[in-house]
């Protein structure tokens, strides 16, 4: 919980159950402003460090967005205390008290000699050494066989500047269908992933949603959701995307996680308002700013 609290500057309040931080680079999208991956992971870290527990689950509504430099206050709270499980709250809201992002979820206590299984299974592909290091626009340009026109700055920018992305061959998947896409990820600086970042780095739904359409588009969250199982410490995650459906520019689909040691971590759903990109355009815009 610790390490998530430093990963995301997440600091303690004046009261039990009150945080803060601030959208620094790393907590952005590309365009600086707040990243929806950053506000599910500082609802389960500020839910796991009021309760003392880990997290089972949680869903985000992502409401509004926040300029780089914002402060945001996160409020958890747990609505029905139990001995096993805690029902919390969580919310995010700007310096002038608008909401930004509203949370609910559960931590609790696994029972060692309780029910386990794992009901899904793993695609077949290269391992992370074996992969071509690549980001997500990369992914997606290549898979519609078109020039990326959205190259990623050196050293990265947003989220891109602390998760590093390959691709890998996918040798067989378990449900073949239009746009499933693989990408082992990891931290930069390699620390182990927790429920927490694994949730900031499942974001990425709607890159599998373009593909199947075949279209090059972006989403902005309207919600994340992750439901948590038994982890393995692994540096490298598998984001195994699986989009479900599109509808007038609506867009829903899930993502599995696994371990390196092939283990489901978790599995994390999206969806997301789209928004489809004149590439030509785009290309047209950049070109004249530069000349």
């Amino acid at each position: 919980m610790q390490s998530d609290a430093e990963f995301l500057g997440l600091r303690p309040g004046d009261e039990p159950g009150h945080y803060h931080f601030r959208v620094e680079n790393h907590l952005a999208r590309l365009d600086g402003h707040l990243y929806g991956g950053t506000a599910i992971a500082a609802s389960i870290t500020a839910a796991e460090l009021l309760s003392e527990r880990p997290a089972l689950w949680m869903t985000t509504q992502f409401v509004s967005t926040a300029p780089p430099g914002a402060d945001i206050k996160v409020t958890a709270e747990v609505l029905a205390p139990g001995r096993r499980t805690n029902q919390v709250r969580v919310t995010g809201t700007d310096a002038a008290g608008d909401v930004m992002f509203a949370s609910l979820g559960a931590t609790g206590h696994h029972r060692a000699e309780g029910l386990k299984g794992v009901f899904e299974n793993a695609p077949t592909v290269d391992p992370p050494d074996a992969s071509e290091p690549s980001n997500p626009f990369a992914v997606l340009t290549r898979r519609l066989g078109i020039d990326n026109p959205f190259p990623l700055p050196s050293g990265g920018s947003g989220f891109a500047a602390v998760i590093e992305f390959r691709e890998p061959e996918i040798r067989q998947h378990p449900d073949p269908g239009p746009g499933r896409l693989c990408l082992w990820v990891r931290r930069c600086d390699r620390a182990p992933l927790t429920p927490a970042i694994i949730a900031y780095i499942a974001d990425l739904v709607p890159l599998s949603i373009a593909a199947a359409c075949g279209v090059m588009a972006f989403g902005i969250s309207l919600d994340n959701s992750i439901r948590i199982g038994a982890f393995d410490e692994t540096e490298w995650v598998l984001v195994d995307l699986r989009p479900h459906l599109a509808v007038g520019d609506y867009g829903h689909g899930a993502a599995h996680l696994w371990s390196q040691n092939g283990r489901l971590l978790a599995t994390a759903s999206q969806s997301a308002s789209m928004r489809t990109v004149d590439i030509a355009a785009f290309r047209n815009r950049v070109s004249q700013q530069t000349s």
